[in-house]
């Protein structure tokens, strides 16, 4: 079955070239986070740390997952879903045709989401769930 994705209206990720991203549902109480991401094409974003559970079902494309040095560590293609790994520190990125990857978080009483990190793994950005919950709301 086809599905036309052009019927979201993406708007960009802030910080973060080329990513795009509409959510779908917060829940700031249970800490669940639904949204889709569209990911330009061969272009991965910076190195970060899925803070939170991050699963993800591939809609159209396909997700690359880097590892620190670079190399692919996972090509994840359409109609797969996957369960994510706390605290996972990778790049990612979408293939020759982009990405779009439907996620759904699950928190576990931390207020971050997914955090951005230098090569040496400190922090220098995050995105909390109460961002979640302003991007969200700049969509209305």
């Amino acid at each position: 079955m086809d599905h036309d994705f052009s019927v979201i209206p993406f708007q960009p990720f802030p910080g973060v070239d080329g990513l795009e991203v509409y959510v779908f549902d917060v829940d700031l109480e249970r800490q669940i986070i639904d949204a889709v991401f569209r990911f330009p094409v061969n272009d991965a974003v910076s190195l970060h740390r899925h803070v939170s559970q991050t699963n993800m079902l591939i809609l159209e494309g396909e997700l690359i997952i880097y590892e620190e040095d670079g190399s692919v560590r996972d090509r994840r293609t359409v109609g797969h879903y996957y369960v994510g790994i706390r605290d996972d520190v990778h790049t990612e990125g979408g293939g020759p045709d982009g990405a779009i990857v439907l996620y759904s978080v699950r928190g576990h009483g931390d207020p971050n989401v997914i955090e951005l990190l230098d090569e040496k793994h400190n922090v220098i950005g995050a995105l909390r769930f109460d961002d979640v919950v302003a991007l969200q709301a700049m969509q209305a």
